[in-house]
């Protein structure tokens, strides 16, 4: 199954997502990677990642661990929220998105979740693993194992106001091996 998410590209830079992986039913790692289908990182892309910018982050030294993380309270600060320099008052978007995964626990009740149409990519996500859990007890082969399938890349452009999304063609998020992704 998939276990990647991409950020859509814009302009020239890199492309930045993450692997996720699981460690066991309450832990998993998470991989922050960039990289250019067309050309090597620069200098300045790679500063950015050692310094712990963008999607990456500083981690404690010797360790996978981020610096920032839920034993330090994801050092919020308190008083940048107060004076509006901070909406959550974590900083970076990495840590940002963790602490709000993380303090959901380490395994959720979702006995009283109330997903809404805005949810629709939870829900369609659930029903593939559901039903790729029950194919694999009939000894089916679950998607996403052909390479196909692992082709496709996040992309950013602009359609008509009148087109539809699922309208729009798929060459832009295909992979073609030296050439750029699409973006706007």
């Amino acid at each position: 199954m998939p276990w990647y998410t991409i950020v859509p590209p814009y302009g020239d830079n890199p492309l930045n997502g993450h692997a996720w992986v699981p460690i066991d039913d309450e832990n998993c790692f998470a991989w922050t990677f960039s990289y250019h289908p067309s050309r090597p990182l620069n200098e300045k892309e790679l500063g950015i990642m050692q310094e712990g910018g963008g999607l990456h982050v500083d981690l404690i030294p010797g360790t996978y661990r981020p610096a920032v993380n839920k034993s330090n309270d994801y050092m919020m600060d308190r008083e940048a929220q107060k004076a509006g320099r901070s909406s959550s008052g974590v900083k970076g978007i990495a840590m940002q998105d963790a602490s709000l995964q993380e303090s959901m626990g380490e395994v959720c009740d979702r006995v009283r979740e109330n997903l809404v149409s805005t949810d629709n990519a939870i829900i369609m996500a659930r029903n593939v693993l559901y039903k790729s859990a029950l194919g694999l007890e009939d000894g089916k082969r679950p998607p996403g194992l052909d390479e196909d399938t692992q082709a496709v890349r996040s992309a950013s452009f602009v359609l008509p106001r009148d087109m539809a999304f699922s309208e729009a063609p798929d060459e832009p998020m295909k992979v073609k091996k030296g050439i750029a992704h699409t973006s706007i």
